[in-house]
């Protein structure tokens, strides 16, 4: 997914911040790596091979996050 898509998707989860919307991100070979959401108003990245839980403010912080894998 290009980088102004996943931005536009963070973007949606912020906006519809009172429903549960989750995006599962995966490798090229399509094993998933992880997962985000948006809660009490931040973003949700689960790690999904550790279980790790990262929370942050900032669109920015999660596209570079996203697009570093």
């Amino acid at each position: 997914m290009s980088l102004a898509h996943t931005k536009i998707l963070l973007e949606t989860m912020r906006y519809f911040h009172n429903t549960e919307i989750y995006s599962t991100f995966k490798k090229e070979d399509q094993t998933p790596i992880l997962s985000v959401c948006f809660k009490n108003n931040q973003y949700e990245i689960t790690y999904l091979k550790t279980q790790k839980i990262e929370h942050y403010d900032k669109l920015e912080s999660v596209l570079t996050i996203i697009h570093g894998l």
